[in-house]
């Protein structure tokens, strides 16, 4: 019976939880600048993925290139799958030095405003202020 009824408040509090977080959340945007701060978000992400997509074509591209003239030249005893080792490789074989491109981060397209900064830490404060408050409370 204690067991069936931890599992009840269990499964109210985690209710509550939710509600209370979503209710905050929208609470902490004033002037719709929480929307605001979503939609530079989506965007970034969605220039992000594009961005991935087109360093993972060029990446195929690069190991191919240098697979392909290794190979012409009779140095290529594998199939590089790693685009370091081969350019490492290519460089030490024929003294050619290829550019390096790094992978797109999300930071290289967003970076999140100083308001939305201070809504995030007011709301870890907040929110551990009341967990540790009612903590204290239940010991």
């Amino acid at each position: 019976m204690a067991s069936v009824a931890l599992m009840i408040g269990g499964a109210l509090v985690n209710a509550l939880a939710f509600t209370g977080s979503n209710f905050l959340f929208s609470k902490l945007g004033k002037n719709n600048d929480a929307n605001i701060e979503r939609k530079r978000h989506d965007i970034a992400v969605e220039q992000l993925e594009a961005a991935q997509t087109k360093w993972s074509q060029q990446r195929t591209q690069r190991l191919d290139f240098i697979n392909d003239e290794l190979q012409k030249e009779h140095h290529s005893v594998q199939t590089f799958n790693d685009v370091d080792q081969a350019m490492k490789q290519y460089f030490y074989l024929t003294g050619k030095k290829l550019p390096v491109e790094t992978e797109p981060q999300l930071s290289d397209f967003y970076t999140p405003s100083p308001d939305q900064k201070d809504r995030e830490m007011l709301f870890v404060v907040v929110g551990m202020g009341v967990t540790g408050f009612i903590a204290y409370k239940m010991l």
